[in-house]
């Protein structure tokens, strides 16, 4: 019986070390720290939106914060991550390094710009008045050149909203924009959830650009790994690997 308790504590203590450290809880932790400050930072006349999802390309996209104001819609997309960051706004990728060990992801100026589209055709509003924000609710630090529209703690994201002071919706459409996000088809429930997830796995195994089955290739230069489409050489599509 003993025994049996033990192999029963140690496997709850593994999962909650494995659950703690997953890419979805500290996710969802930095998510809430943007938001919990951004409500206490932002001053009235600013709505603060999170977790909504949207239609996109056949499928949905999620996205992790909207603030709306007189001065513009923010789509803002939260990275709670450590280590160093590397990269510039024309790169397809930027790398993590964390004790010497080097992990590439997505540009996520470029990663929110789905996003940005997605706000843009739903509320019907041009993109000129659509704000592209980043922001690093952890501990990383930037070791190149980064764009302005990079901030590096949760403060610094809000200080950055309020420096846009060019007046691009009246308070009668930002009331309207508001009212549109606050209506319960752009809530993120369990379903739509679940169905964004399917519809995510789906579209990492095919090809961004024909659609065909996606296989592991390295690059025999520098060894690192990518997923490359299946009818290479007629077809160059890739995507990085995880």
């Amino acid at each position: 019986m003993e025994t049996f308790l033990a192999i029963v504590f140690f496997s709850l203590v593994a999962y909650g070390l494995w659950y703690f450290n997953s890419p979805s809880f500290k996710g969802s932790v930095g998510e809430r720290r943007v938001n919990s400050t951004l409500e206490r930072h932002l001053p009235e006349g600013y709505r603060v939106f999170a977790d909504l999802t949207l239609p996109s390309l056949g499928g949905t996209t999620q996205v992790d914060h909207v603030v709306v104001s007189r001065f513009g819609v923010f789509v803002i997309e939260t990275k709670n991550m450590q280590g160093w960051i590397f990269g510039s706004a024309d790169q397809a990728s930027w790398t993590q390094t964390i004790y010497g060990r080097k992990t590439r992801f997505q540009n996520p100026l470029r990663q929110n710009f789905k996003h940005v589209k997605a706000i843009q055709e739903a509320l019907g509003v041009d993109k000129r008045r659509i704000h592209n924000l980043v922001v690093f609710a952890g501990s990383a630090e930037p070791k190149s050149p980064m764009p302005s529209d990079v901030c590096w703690n949760v403060r610094g994201l809000a200080h950055s909203i309020l420096t846009r002071q060019e007046v691009l919706f009246n308070d009668s459409e930002v009331a309207a924009i508001s009212e549109k996000l606050a209506r319960g088809d752009f809530q993120t429930t369990k379903d739509a959830k679940r169905a964004h997830i399917q519809h995510v796995k789906k579209a990492a195994n095919t090809c961004p650009k024909c659609g065909s089955a996606l296989v592991l290739r390295a690059n025999k230069r520098t060894g690192s790994e990518f997923f490359g489409c299946s009818q290479f050489p007629k077809c160059k599509g890739t995507r990085l690997a995880k």
